[in-house]
């Protein structure tokens, strides 16, 4: 990525956290209980987060995966299609292992590209307060010699903010997730869903 897009995606940035108000999790926040629903979710469903916990309060949670990416002429890559970053406080990790580098990759009107050098085959990419959206996102970079596959953990936060009796909803598109196990959590509490 040139300096040229690194400033473009500086300054958006900084317009957007001019234009917008981001919540803050409390990070003290008493989660009640919470579900999801359907419990057992096929790929692409539309998943149903209802939970209470005080009036007004602003909830952290935490969706994570891993996914096992192979590696071709040396090289790994994934494409999610259509990551959608909700509005207010979010972040977005992405650490690969057994590599010598990670590329993430942001394809708008032009690719805004960012290269990560490995520390001990461990490469990382995290951005917070990303701009509500849309995106492409290419996850790409070069496997370490012999391998024939490459570990990648993905964490994305976002708040939940309660109504004025402490009940909290969320939709959560789970389209591109991948098949299998993913964890959500909120609050202090984790559960654990399966993709079919």
């Amino acid at each position: 990525m040139n300096k040229k897009n690194n400033l473009f995606l500086a300054v958006s940035k900084m317009l957007y956290s001019l234009t917008h108000i981001q919540k803050e999790e409390n990070p003290y926040a008493s989660i009640d209980d919470w579900n999801i629903y359907p419990s057992s979710p096929s790929s692409g469903d539309i998943l149903d987060i209802k939970g209470k916990t005080r009036p007004g309060e602003n909830i952290g949670m935490k969706v994570s995966f891993t996914m096992y990416l192979p590696v071709i002429d040396n090289e790994y890559s994934y494409v999610f299609e259509n990551i959608k970053i909700p509005d207010g406080s979010n972040s977005f990790m992405v650490r690969t292992q057994k590599v010598k580098d990670l590329n993430f990759i942001v394809r708008m009107f032009i690719d805004f590209k960012r290269t990560f050098e490995a520390d001990n085959g461990v490469a990382e990419f995290f951005e917070k307060n990303v701009p509500a959206g849309n995106y492409e996102v290419v996850i790409q970079g070069t496997a370490n010699n012999g391998e024939n596959e490459v570990r990648a953990d993905f964490i994305a936060t976002q708040i939940i903010k309660a109504d004025e009796e402490g009940n909290f909803f969320l939709k959560y598109d789970t389209s591109i997730l991948p098949k299998g196990e993913f964890t959500v959590k909120i609050g202090e509490n984790e559960k654990t869903v399966t993709l079919i």
